[in-house]
């Protein structure tokens, strides 16, 4: 849930001033191109930077609301999931076939102790769960074995639920199945189970307590290139990088070149992480 815990003070507050600068910026720019370098051109491009950052303001706000409820979705489908880990087997795959029945029309017929049996498409399909932990991996064998009970039931086709990503081997296996097998990943049964299940107010409450104080500097590394934040470094060193450009100051140059550089660091490592994983 680390993803999910909110941006710092020192974050929230850089952000609305670099979003205040950009906009005063931009607005002086232009009536310093227009008019020239003079007193009136200052006062008519602040005032319309302020503008420019009020209508931005209240835009985002829109966007913000937008968000919440996506992010409220994200939370609560993956609170969601994580609790079918402790849940009985029979009693998770039929949540699962209640959570895919928006986007599958399946016509659950009775729930037994490995999963649902129902109908989709005229055809006898069966929903099965493979509940591991999102740590872990879903191998080929595990599909092996829900294939082999299918045919002994007699299934035209199943839906297999996933709380945990599978591995490339697992999932082209899956594909060269007949009867077909459809694989339900993590991320799409999240989706589904966010639409019933968006996160409350105590939930996000809870993940807010849930955050603990750093104190190695390995924790502050892995903090400070976290993927979600290469995009903020990207636009930093962009617009100290365009400062540096309209003001013909030196200064600008050092802390540009030190976001540029966390950005690279960023995407560096998360190259880095995905290579391990997709060899380990």
């Amino acid at each position: 849930m680390e993803k999910y815990q909110p941006k710092t003070p020192v974050a929230e507050v850089s952000d609305r001033l670099m979003r205040a600068a950009v906009a005063i910026g931009a607005g002086v720019a232009w009536f310093v191109l227009l008019w020239g370098l003079c007193l009136p051109a200052l006062t008519a491009g602040f005032a319309l930077g302020v503008m420019l950052w009020l209508c931005a303001r209240q835009f985002s706000r829109q966007i913000t609301q937008k968000r919440e409820k996506q992010m409220r979705r994200m939370i609560g489908g993956e609170l969601a999931v994580n609790r079918l880990l402790l849940e009985p087997p029979r009693k998770a795959a039929f949540q699962c076939a209640l959570w895919l029945a928006p986007r599958y029309p399946l016509v659950m017929q009775k729930a037994v102790d490995w999963g649902v049996i129902g109908l989709l498409d005229g055809k006898k399909t069966c929903i099965r769960l493979i509940a591991r932990h999102a740590s872990q991996t879903i191998t080929a064998q595990q599909v092996v074995e829900c294939a082999r009970e299918a045919l002994e039931r007699q299934m035209e086709q199943t839906l297999l639920c996933l709380t945990a990503p599978a591995d490339a081997q697992a999932l082209a296996y899956a594909g060269t199945l007949d009867p077909p097998m459809r694989i339900i990943e993590r991320e799409e049964l999240m989706m589904l189970a966010g639409f019933a299940h968006p996160a409350t107010d105590e939930d996000l409450r809870n993940i807010g307590r849930q955050k603990r104080t750093r104190r190695s500097a390995q924790e502050w590394l892995a903090v400070a290139l976290n993927a979600s934040r290469a995009r903020r470094y990207f636009w930093y060193g962009l617009g100290l990088s365009a400062l540096a450009l309209l003001t013909g100051s030196g200064y600008y140059l050092v802390p540009a070149v030190l976001c540029l550089g966390l950005f690279t660091a960023c995407k560096l490592r998360q190259a880095v992480k995905e290579h391990r994983r997709w060899t380990g």
